[in-house]
């Protein structure tokens, strides 16, 4: 690695550490080695405007926009009502309750931070009713949380699929086994702790079940309509999450009976906004060092290290594993894909990995960054919206953390898990 390069990277790093925004920290460095090695700075323009420049990235803020209009819209109580008919009258029912209620917004928001906002604090204020602790209450609904980023339709996975050029459809569906596992895998912890937690304090007929799943359907169909229409052929995904916003604003209408809050409209449509103007400015800024690291032949270094550590895919998945990990300790989700997938991915390929396997398996990792300190914000939104301090939430979420850890470990060695969905509907690719 040349000393320009070093040099560079320090320059990066170094501007992270003090607080710099990430994009004007990478497009910093960038200048510096661009103006160090006598490249026209017209070529750093080039490959920021050639980043922005992908129609995909549009989903980002129009999945993100549906969710918060699915919050808007009364979505989220719909969903602990319903979840709570369906698997309320169990023993520790509550907890299943608040899985099952954030497996189901998963399948609206694509994001775990919108579904700790938009759903967690009704889920903490129920299960305190129902008299569990506050502490375990954060700490259940802070760890579901992360079903949101993988089962479909999933923030992270689209702006995977953009980045590398792999089938988004098929990056959606090979999540769905996975967001479901985690939540199976959080309901056996729920199930070994049940002697010491208490059942749901409602009852429900067949009768009131039937009336429920009748009046929720309107708030399920969300999730069918973005994958029935990627599936189908009618949508491209950026045109289903544009669909999805529509919907999303019918809902909003419907429910409030064509006299919404104009004020927290205009507040999620600006936040949509902010989010449409990072993710385009990070691309970009992302897309300029990649164009750095591609002409420096770093992908191929890192490939060249690894492999005389060992060429065995296993390995290398396990290596990577550990160090995403890591990474997701101290770089929030977005940059990190922007940043090291490209890099990855190039590995995985020349090992022979599926990159739809690989994409599922690189998210997933990140995602469990959203529950790690020190830069877990889903850790810190479910603090914030729930008031309980930090350290406790993590002494008490350790056992569904490590729940969704072994999920991560069958994906990764068992691919079928994540490919059977996407080879059914021929998008493994």
């Amino acid at each position: 690695m040349s000393y320009l390069l070093l040099s560079t990277l320090a320059i990066f790093f170094g501007a992270m550490f003090l607080g710099v925004p990430l994009t004007f920290g990478m497009l910093l460095s960038c200048t510096f080695y661009f103006l160090m090695k006598g490249v026209p700075l017209f070529t750093l323009v080039q490959q920021f405007f050639a980043g922005v420049d992908t129609f995909t990235l549009m989903a980002i803020p129009f999945f993100a926009l549906a969710g918060d209009l699915m919050v808007q819209s009364g979505t989220a109580e719909r969903m602990l009502v319903f979840a709570n008919a369906i698997v309320g009258r169990l023993k520790g029912g509550l907890a299943y309750v608040t899985i099952f209620s954030s497996m189901l917004f998963g399948g609206c928001s694509g994001s775990a931070i919108s579904e700790v906002a938009g759903l967690g604090p009704l889920q903490v204020r129920m299960m305190q009713r129902g008299g569990y602790s506050k502490e375990f209450s954060a700490a259940l609904m802070t760890s579901a949380s992360i079903q949101g980023p993988i089962i479909p339709p999933s923030i992270p996975m689209v702006l995977v699929g953009a980045v590398t050029g792999t089938s988004i459809g098929g990056m959606l569906l090979g999540g769905a086994i996975p967001g479901i596992m985690i939540g199976l895998a959080m309901a056996v912890v729920v199930f070994i702790q049940s002697r010491k937690l208490a059942p749901a304090p409602e009852r429900y007929g067949f009768a009131d079940v039937l009336r429920i799943t009748f009046f929720s359907l309107p708030f399920l169909l969300m999730p069918v309509i973005i994958l029935g229409g990627i599936l189908s052929g009618v949508f491209t995904p950026t045109e289903a999450s544009a669909a999805a916003v529509a919907y999303g604003l019918l809902l909003l209408f419907v429910n409030a009976r064509g006299r919404p809050d104009w004020r927290a409209l205009f507040t999620i449509i600006a936040r949509a906004a902010i989010l449409a103007g990072a993710v385009l400015m990070l691309s970009g800024a992302s897309n300029v060092l990649g164009w750095i690291l591609a002409t420096e032949q770093i992908p191929r270094k890192i490939a060249a290290a690894l492999f005389e550590v060992s060429r065995n895919p296993y390995i290398i998945l396990l290596i990577v594993n550990l160090f995403l990990l890591l990474w997701g300790m101290f770089m929030d989700m977005l940059p990190a894909i922007f940043i090291i997938v490209p890099i990855l991915m190039p590995l995985a390929t020349e090992l022979g990995i599926n990159p739809v396997h690989f994409g599922v398996v690189v998210v997933f990792n990140l995602v469990l960054g959203l529950l790690t300190p020190p830069y877990g914000t889903a850790l810190f939104a479910g603090s914030m919206v729930t008031g309980v301090p930090l350290e406790q939430i993590v002494r008490k979420m350790w056992p569904f953390f490590l729940s969704s850890l072994t999920v991560l470990v069958l994906i990764t060695y068992i691919p079928d898990l994540v490919l059977f969905l996407p080879r059914l509907f021929g998008l493994d690719k």
